[in-house]
């Protein structure tokens, strides 16, 4: 009887082990959400439309020389610049849950993180469907080693800080890499 009632309750433990690693995954998915989609289109957008109509950022020949020079350029080019859209649907998530907590943050990461991925395939597809043979097989090794690359780099916070604080914060390293090379890899296509 003893036995029976040992097992009884590791089945019980196990099953509510299970719920709780159900709670606490994250609700991360490989699909999107279509908000976030919708977030990035629209940043994107309003920087296509800045480099249409608005005046073009200063070049280093035309900004005032100096700290307070460079920002100023910077801050201009920002309008004009594809990057200046990493965060727009995290910040606007954050917001929204009204709270930093570690999940909030490492939710909202994710699902910007989801959507720039999405965009990152789209435009390898795209990119790799233009290119001969030599400068396929090149950004195929591109590719390699830039997923490498990002989740090493994505696992050092882990690596130095060994708490619940490196989860954003690799979040983050993941959503602001994949983000670069997505606006990278969308560059080839303009050619």
């Amino acid at each position: 009887m003893k036995r029976v009632m040992r097992i009884v309750r590791l089945a019980a433990c196990s099953t509510s082990l299970l719920a709780l690693a159900a709670l606490c995954a994250p609700a991360f998915s490989d699909e999107p959400a279509p908000e976030s989609v919708a977030a990035l289109r629209a940043c994107s957008d309003l920087v296509a439309k800045n480099e249409k109509t608005g005046p073009s950022p200063p070049d280093e020949l035309e900004e005032k020389a100096g700290a307070e020079g460079r920002l100023a350029a910077a801050a201009e080019a920002a309008r004009h610049s594809p990057a200046s859209c990493i965060g727009v649907w995290s910040t606007a998530c954050i917001q929204k849950a009204g709270n930093m907590s570690n999940a909030v943050l490492n939710d909202c990461y994710d699902q910007e993180a989801a959507a720039w991925d999405k965009r990152l395939n789209a435009a390898y597809g795209q990119a790799s469907s233009r290119m001969e043979k030599d400068a396929l097989e090149n950004l195929r090794k591109v590719q390699r080693a830039w997923i490498a690359w990002r989740d090493a780099t994505c696992r050092q916070p882990y690596l130095v800080f060994q708490g619940t604080m490196a989860g954003p914060m690799e979040a983050w390293c993941k959503l602001d890499i994949t983000a670069r090379q997505a606006i990278w890899m969308e560059g080839w296509l303009a050619r």
